[in-house]
C-alpha cells in the first residue's frame, strides 16, 4: 500500500510539473521553468517521497538541465549551486561545529544540569524554560546560532530518559520547541534573524530613519504574545509521554579541555552580540570555533563527518530556489499579481494578504531569500496602496520568519529536522497552527498598534 502511494505521489509530481509548461500562464519560458521547479519541489517536500536534501539536489539539477533548453547562460552550474554555500550555510555550519565541540565533551550536559535545577523535572515546564531560554539568546545572537547551542541539550535530556527519535512524543515538542522558539525570537531584535537586516538597511535606504530600539517596539511585543501560544500548541499536540524527566547528571570540576572549549564558546557568542562593533559578518565569526576547536586539537578530523551535511544541502536548495525566482523576474509576477488583487481592498485585508504571502513564499525559499526578493518589491507596492512603508516593509520581514510549517523555511526548523526526531508531518501539523496564529497576531499589532509608531 506504501509503495503505491509513493508511486501516486510520484506520478503527480511529474504530471504537475509538465502541466505547467503546457498550461497557457502567460509567462516566459524560464519563468515555467522556475515556477514548474518550485511545485515539484513543494510535493517532494511535503511529501518527503525522497530525504529533503536530495529534493534541493533535484531541484538544482533540473534548473541546470531544462533550463539550458531555453537558455543556457541564466542557470550555469556556477550560478546554480553558489547559493549552497552562501554566508548563512557557513553560519549554520559553525554553529553545527561548535554543538560538536560541547557534545564531545560533555558540556551539553552541564548545561542540562543547571537547566532542569532551574525549572524543574516536569516535561511541560522543562520545555517552557528551554523555549524561554532560545528565545532569549536568539533577541542577541542569530536564531541560527541560539538552535545550534541548544539542540544539543534537549537531545541529551531524550537520550538520558530513553525517549527514541520519531517515536517521542516529548522528543518531538522538544526539538519542535526550540526551532520555534528561536524563530520567534530572533523575531524580537534586529540582529535575531537575516530578515529583520535587511529590512531595516531598505528602510534607511528610503530615508526612513529606522534603528534598534524601533524595531523592538515593533518586533518585541509579537515575541512576548507568541512564545506562550507555541509553547501551548506543542504540549497539546505532543503530551508527552513521561511524567519526570530523569536526570543521572552530577557536577563535576571543569578539566582543561571543558574550560577551553567554553571560553572559544564565550569568545563566539561574544562575537555574534557584538558584530555592530567589530564589523565581520556572522558568518566569519562562525569560522572562528571551526578553526579554534581543530587548532586546539578539541575536535579531531573525523568528527567534521558528525556535521549534519544533509540539512546544509538543504538549506542551500532553498536559497537556489529563491535565486532562481528573482534572477527570472517571477518574483515581479508575482508582486503584480498581488497588487492587482490587493488594488481597492481594505487595509486589514491587505495587512492579512501580505503576511500570507510572506509565510507562503518561504514555504519554497528560505525566509533569507524570501526576505532579499520581497521587501525591494514591498516598497512601491505600498506606495501603490496608499499603506506606510515602514508597516507594509514590517509585515514581509517578520511574516517571512513566521514559516513554522517545513524545514526550508528558516535555519532554526532546518536544524530541528536534522536531529532525527520529526518529520516534515510532524513540523507541519503544529507549525500550521502557530503560523496562522501568528498572522493573526501580526495582522492586529500592524493594525491597531504599528500606526501610532511610524
Amino acid at each position: 500500500m506504501l509503495k503505491k502511494i509513493r508511486f501516486l505521489i510520484a506520478v503527480f509530481a511529474v504530471i504537475v510539473f509538465l502541466a505547467v509548461f503546457f498550461l497557457p500562464l502567460g509567462i516566459e519560458p524560464l519563468q515555467k521553468v522556475v515556477l514548474a521547479v518550485l511545485f515539484l519541489a513543494m510535493i517532494l517536500w511535503f511529501s518527503e517521497l525522497v530525504p529533503l536534501h536530495i529534493t534541493a539536489f533535484i531541484a538544482a539539477f533540473l534548473l541546470i538541465v531544462v533550463g539550458g533548453f531555453f537558455d543556457k547562460t541564466v542557470f550555469t552550474p556556477k550560478t546554480v549551486f553558489s547559493p549552497f554555500f552562501d554566508p548563512v550555510i557557513m553560519l549554520l555550519l559553525g554553529g553545527f561545529v561548535l554543538a560538536l565541540g560541547l557534545q564531545k565533551h560533555g558540556l551539553d550536559k552541564l548545561i542540562t544540569f543547571y537547566l532542569l535545577k532551574k525549572v524543574g523535572h516536569k516535561p511541560k515546564n522543562f520545555l517552557f524554560g528551554l523555549m524561554c531560554l532560545t528565545a532569549f539568546l536568539s533577541f542577541w545572537m542569530s536564531n541560527t546560532a541560539a538552535t545550534a547551542i541548544l539542540l544539543p541539550i534537549a537531545l541529551v535530556v531524550l537520550v538520558s530518559n530513553g525517549l527514541k527519535p520519531l517515536d517521542s512524543r516529548f522528543g518531538k515538542a522538544l526539538v519542535l520547541g526550540i526551532a520555534f522558539a528561536a524563530t520567534i525570537g530572533g523575531i524580537g531584535t534586529v540582529i535575531g534573524s537575516p530578515p529583520n537586516a535587511m529590512a531595516l538597511s531598505y528602510l534607511n535606504a528610503e530615508g526612513i530613519n529606522f534603528g534598534f530600539t524601533d524595531w523592538l517596539m515593533y518586533g518585541l511585543p509579537l515575541t512576548i504574545l507568541l512564545l506562550p501560544i507555541a509553547w501551548f500548541v506543542l504540549i497539546k499536540f505532543f503530551p508527552s509521554e513521561i511524567h519526570v524527566i530523569k536526570s543521572d547528571f552530577s557536577f563535576q570540576p571543569l578539566n582543561k579541555n571543558q574550560k577551553l572549549v567554553l571560553l572559544i564558546f564565550a569568545v563566539t557568542v561574544l562575537m555574534w552580540l557584538t558584530t555592530n562593533l567589530h564589523g565581520l559578518h556572522t558568518s566569519v565569526v562562525a569560522m572562528i570555533p571551526i578553526i579554534l576547536l581543530y587548532a586546539f586539537g578539541l575536535l579531531e578530523t573525523k568528527d567534521i563527518n558528525k556535521v549534519n551535511w544533509s540539512a546544509l544541502i538543504l538549506f542551500g536548495g532553498g536559497l537556489t530556489l529563491g535565486s532562481a525566482i528573482q534572477l527570472v523576474g517571477l518574483d515581479l509576477v508575482f508582486a503584480n499579481l498581488l497588487f492587482g488583487y490587493l488594488l481597492g481592498h481594505s487595509l486589514l485585508l491587505i495587512l492579512v494578504a501580505l503576511a500570507v504571502f510572506a509565510i507562503i513564499f518561504t514555504l519554497v525559499a528560505s525566509n533569507t531569500a524570501a526576505a532579499a526578493i520581497s521587501i525591494p518589491l514591498i516598497i512601491p507596492l505600498a506606495k501603490g496602496l496608499g499603506i506606510p512603508v515602514e508597516i507594509a516593509v514590517m509585515i514581509i520581514a517578520i511574516g517571512v520568519s513566521l514559516d513554522f510549517i517545513v524545514p526550508i523555511g528558516t535555519p532554526p526548523s532546518t536544524i530541528a529536522y536534522s536531529s532525527g526526531y520529526i518529520k516534515t508531518s510532524d513540523m507541519a501539523k503544529s507549525g500550521i497552527v502557530i503560523a496562522l496564529a501568528g498572522v493573526i497576531l501580526l495582522t492586529l499589532l500592524a493594525f491597531f498598534v504599528w500606526p501610532f509608531l511610524v
